[in-house]
């Protein structure tokens, strides 16, 4: 087993065992040697080994409404963006965090895919979509759940793509930092 750094509790994550995430990363996270250790000594582990599957790894373990908050934070860090398409994403974001209804959700899938779901702010809005209730549309009698992983996915390509910010030198500096703030949020007293 990897050598684990002591880290501080994770009151807001309902996981206690890093391995109860594993069937919905899908391969996209390798838990080798941390299924049993506690999710913030695995992230601690995965932060030192590959910081891309350590944000895919916090992005699941957040409560979504943390996660979506943590996605928010990345998109306003962000520089330069002007177009008017993916100023309306964040607007739909933040609406959805001010209010998270259903309205607001589908909402904010319709501002992502105006933005393409390729931007920062359209991959915040499809994580937006995935975080609960029907993919169907409204009219639709039964409803349709998204896979597991879908809103963990989208969340982190949401913060990968932010602190990308079209600056590939800073990537990594950037990406540290959400990390930083992820942590933070996971390590709050839960209200």
């Amino acid at each position: 087993m990897a050598s684990i750094a002591p880290s501080r509790p994770w009151p807001r994550v309902k996981w206690t065992r890093a391995g109860q995430l594993a069937a919905i990363f899908d391969g996209l996270v390798e838990l080798d040697g941390l299924t049993e250790a506690p999710p913030q000594e695995a992230f601690s582990v995965l932060r030192q080994r590959d910081i891309h599957q350590a944000t895919r790894f916090i992005a699941h373990c957040l409560p979504r409404l943390d996660a979506i908050a943590w996605a928010a934070g990345c998109l306003a860090a962000m520089d330069n963006v002007t177009s008017a398409r993916r100023l309306a994403a964040r607007k739909a974001v933040s609406r959805w965090l001010a209010e998270p209804s259903d309205a607001n959700r589908r909402l904010a899938y319709q501002a992502g895919e105006a933005a393409s779901f390729a931007t920062a702010e359209g991959a915040a809005c499809l994580a937006v979509f995935l975080s609960g209730g029907s993919l169907a549309p409204p009219t639709q009698e039964q409803g349709v759940q998204p896979a597991a992983g879908n809103f963990g996915q989208a969340v982190a390509g949401a913060v990968m793509l932010a602190t990308l910010n079209d600056d590939a030198p800073r990537f990594a500096e950037r990406l540290a930092r959400a990390l930083d703030t992820a942590e933070q949020l996971a390590a709050q007293d839960r209200t």
